[in-house]
């Protein structure tokens, strides 16, 4: 697996599911993938039900490609790191009855950036993960401008119809009425919904009470006495922009690599 996961607890505030990168080229194999539409696939190589990638036509590796380059590096280093935040939750959801929405199918799309479903073996749920994914230089402004009002309104319900429409879709692979039997009624109870804030972090952040600076008021936005329902997934790397600069190469170079 391309990641080495790390637990940082900073209770009651918040757990930081932060990982670090240890194979560069093979994330940019998966992220490559990912980019494809092949979601599915790469979480069957997670959990080892699969070793093979799918073949895809030139022309449409050429369509991901320039999407790549002819985007803003900004806009580009946000999509790809969409990719990577989807893959470390489902390699840290491997062998759990995990299914998860596809991050956006272009840059700068809008709508939630992740949404997972994890069920007990019964069928019954367990937890609705939500996911805002920031790639930034700024990542303390991005959680109070951004993420933690789109929490906000999940906790208030303004988005209950949006969460009822894309859990019915990832379900509808499964036995869906028996499972959403199961789980309708829970989709509405907060105490199943863990939010999860994917960003990049600074340098000053990479202790706890840098982490604890950096997820600060977290508990005015998402209620609880205990961190189980507030999470981050961080990484914390050096020279951001060139670091993502080098990895769009190094996938771009895998795509090619792809073409017959």
């Amino acid at each position: 697996m391309p990641f080495n996961l790390i637990d940082t607890d900073c209770s009651p505030l918040v757990i930081d599911y932060e990982y670090e990168i240890n194979n560069k080229n093979l994330l940019a194999e998966y992220v490559g993938e990912m980019l494809l539409g092949h979601h599915l696939h790469i979480n069957r190589i997670i959990n080892s039900l699969s070793t093979v990638f799918p073949v895809h036509p030139n022309d449409s590796i050429d369509q991901v490609i320039n999407k790549i380059t002819s985007t803003t590096s900004i806009k580009r280093d946000g999509w790809i790191f969409q990719m990577i935040s989807w893959i470390v939750l489902a390699q840290r959801s491997a062998g759990e009855k995990f299914f998860s929405n596809y991050p956006h199918f272009a840059p700068a799309q809008h709508g939630i950036d992740g949404l997972a479903l994890v069920l007990n073996d019964d069928g019954s749920l367990r937890s609705i993960i939500i996911t805002e994914d920031k790639c930034t230089t700024g990542p303390r402004g991005k959680i109070t401008q951004q993420v933690f009002p789109e929490f906000k309104e999940f906790e208030n319900g303004e988005k209950n119809n949006a969460l009822v429409s894309i859990i019915s879709i990832l379900i509808g692979q499964l036995d869906a009425g028996n499972i959403l039997q199961n789980v309708q009624n829970d989709i509405f109870d907060n105490k199943y919904r863990i939010y999860r804030i994917g960003i990049t972090r600074e340098g000053k952040h990479n202790d706890n009470d840098g982490r604890k600076d950096l997820f600060k008021d977290y508990n005015d936005y998402v209620s609880g006495d205990t961190s189980e329902r507030r999470s981050g997934a961080t990484i914390y790397l050096d020279d951001m922009r060139n670091w993502m600069q080098d990895f769009s190469d190094k996938v771009i170079a895998y795509l090619l690599s792809k073409k017959s």
